[in-house]
């Protein structure tokens, strides 16, 4: 087994647009990478929290949409359903000075959870 299967503590986020729950090539991109660890970790599973930023619409059920079109990526790339896990976190509660801040709230985190210790 990769060591990376016994060492993971954390996956790429994806990141999305505006009030979209559509993966963007860049989101694509880092989901592909965490099914690739995924798919030679066969002890791994993955929670995946979606987030919303302030100011977006229905922010509960945009971020359950988040996390869903994640974990729908993940089986679309051969990770088992039963390895996958979605919540929606809703809003994020923060505020931010730089241009472009909220886009680190337009998120879907994906936690790796290694069977046997509770991680």
């Amino acid at each position: 087994m990769p060591e990376v299967c016994t060492t993971a503590s954390e996956l790429s986020p994806a990141f999305f647009e505006r009030n979209s729950s559509t993966l963007t090539e860049e989101a694509r991109s880092s989901l592909e990478e965490n099914a690739d660890i995924l798919s030679q970790c066969p002890n791994l599973s993955v929670r995946i929290e979606g987030y919303a930023a302030p100011g977006e619409r229905n922010t509960a059920s945009l971020s359950e949409d988040r996390s869903e079109a994640a974990a729908d990526f993940y089986q679309n790339n051969g990770v088992p359903v039963t390895r996958t896990m979605t919540s929606g976190q809703g809003q994020v509660e923060g505020v931010t000075s730089k241009k472009g801040g909220t886009r680190q709230y337009r998120r879907a985190d994906s936690i790796p959870e290694r069977e046997g210790n509770g991680m």
